[in-house]
């Protein structure tokens, strides 16, 4: 099973935190380590990639001294049940009246609807955020995915 969370705790100042892949890639994407055409990559090149790269990043004390445990579900630690989708942990009233809820309230009206789940896509042109946007193409209506820069690079 890929690994879906990360438990990250710093050697130096003894901070820890667990976040899902989404977040340790939002994290790498900001800060350079990773480009952000990774989302599609290999599941299993990330599981190898994304804790070597947060190693590298610094902790708020200042330290690169993470260590990096990966977990494969939310079940893997003592915390919360968190979202499948963006990794939050799932309130305990939502919980309450839906046991077997695997997504946040929010992930789930998105994938109702047929939205876009899960990381933000980027242009691979200009890096500017893209967007699902509706096309008629040949009598069928698709969601294609475009630039918001203004005017667009057209980058898909």
């Amino acid at each position: 099973m890929p690994v879906r969370y990360y438990r990250l705790s710093c050697g130096a100042c003894g901070r820890k935190e667990t976040i899902s892949r989404h977040e340790a890639q939002v994290r790498l994407v900001a800060a350079r380590k990773l480009r952000a055409v990774a989302w599609d990559a290999d599941e299993s090149l990330l599981d190898e990639l994304v804790p070597t790269l947060l190693a590298q990043l610094p902790c708020t004390c200042g330290k690169k001294d993470w260590h990096i445990l990966g977990l494969e579900s939310a079940e893997d630690w003592s915390e919360s049940r968190r979202c499948r989708d963006c990794g939050c942990v799932i309130p305990p009233a939502r919980l309450a009246v839906l046991p077997d809820a695997e997504r946040c309230a929010e992930c789930q009206a998105a994938w109702e609807a047929g939205r876009s789940i899960g990381p933000d896509r980027y242009c691979p042109r200009c890096g500017n955020p893209m967007k699902l946007t509706p096309r008629d193409i040949g009598g069928v209506t698709r969601y294609v995915w475009v630039c918001t820069k203004n005017p667009p690079c057209r980058g898909v």
